[in-house]
């Protein structure tokens, strides 16, 4: 899943970006042209953003297409082929909201069964999780999730998630000859040959998402006007103004100028009983009062909880609701209380976010 259903990408508005007309803000926003990218075959490719590095060949594995989204080089996959043993390896670099291994091994290894029915085949067991060190790095951070298969198409199926301060790494491998045992290895050497940059302070050792041992019951939210102290335009600027510093301080992060305590995002979460296959949704063990659910597995996330700003300046406490999807962080209208998940999904489709920032820089407003 590369997007949620009916999402408006570019808030219609006004753009807040050196006090550009409307008309420039929409072309400089514009989505970046979906398809390959032209690099040399015989030679390794630098993602520009991160400095991933992605070898033209990783052990048997040869590189046969590097290709990006309409969101540019902020969702890039880059495709490897093992024909001899009929194995297909494909390495995903993105922005993620979100941005920890334990959250999307678990998501993809939710999806794995609906990806093993298409090829005509069952999962075969429970998934196998382990934790690991990239290349380079401190602490086990990254995890691998590997499947057996019975029937169909493959025998097994796999994948390993590598965080980079707000990017992920993740690789998706498949096989119709190789068991989940020597899939795994493959895996790993894979894995190992990424040079992932270490991240400034190093994250937590990944752990497995485990199911919540409660639920969290909800009754639907109504959406609150502007605050006493501002209007629906101000609001908006302010989250998206939060989201962009949130966004730097991420890639200060990845880039190891920064010097705070650990991001968010490297949280211990379970998922919620109220998950699908479609979505998942995940909190803190101990915390009723905030979620994020992952829609999808490629990195896209809508992040429900308390409003820090209205907090502050209107003392009264409002829930927000941000949707991330790679290169841009959308601001919904705020609730006067927690909604349910299924609620805040659903607005996606109903609703104009408030404010948008794209790539951390130009900032658009819909009053």
């Amino acid at each position: 899943m590369k997007a949620a259903a009916g999402v408006r990408l570019i808030a219609m508005g006004w753009a807040l970006a050196g006090a550009v007309p409307e008309s420039q803000a929409a072309e400089a926003t514009a989505p970046a042209k979906a398809g390959p990218i032209v690099v040399d075959t015989a030679a390794a490719w630098t993602h520009g953003p991160t400095g991933i590095v992605l070898p033209a060949a990783i052990g048997a594995f040869t590189r046969t297409e590097v290709s990006q989204s309409d969101h540019g080089l902020a969702d890039v996959s880059i495709l490897y082929q093992d024909n001899v043993s009929r194995t297909a390896l494909t390495v995903y670099v993105f922005r993620a909201g979100w941005p920890q291994a334990p959250l999307w091994a678990d998501r993809l290894s939710q999806v794995m069964a609906m990806s093993a029915q298409r090829n005509g085949g069952t999962l075969a067991g429970p998934p196998s999780f382990a934790a690991f060190a990239p290349t380079g790095h401190v602490n086990a951070s990254a995890l691998r999730v590997v499947q057996a298969v019975q029937g169909g198409q493959w025998q097994a199926t796999g994948a390993v998630v590598i965080p980079y301060g707000p990017w992920l790494v993740t690789m998706r491998m498949s096989s119709a000859t190789l068991d989940a045992k020597a899939l795994d290895a493959q895996l790993t050497t894979a894995a190992a040959a990424l040079h992932v940059p270490a991240p400034a302070q190093p994250l937590p050792a990944a752990v497995p998402i485990i199911a919540c041992t409660d639920t969290l019951t909800l009754k639907p939210a109504k959406h609150v006007g502007p605050s006493k102290s501002s209007n629906s335009l101000i609001d908006a600027l302010l989250g998206a103004a939060l989201a962009q510093s949130q966004g730097a301080a991420d890639e200060a992060e990845a880039k190891g100028d920064a010097t705070s305590e650990p991001p968010p995002y490297a949280a211990t979460l379970c998922r919620d009983p109220s998950s699908s296959i479609d979505h998942g949704v995940y909190r803190a063990p101990d915390d009723r009062q905030r979620y994020v659910i992952a829609l999808g597995d490629a990195g896209i996330t809508l992040a429900v909880g308390p409003n820090t700003l209205s907090a502050l300046l209107d003392k009264r406490l409002t829930y927000s609701a941000t949707l991330t999807m790679f290169d841009k962080v959308m601001v919904y209208p705020a609730y006067a209380s927690l909604p349910p998940p299924d609620q805040a999904i659903a607005a996606l489709d109903r609703e104009h976010p408030q404010s948008e920032t794209s790539d951390g820089k130009s900032i658009t407003i819909h009053p």
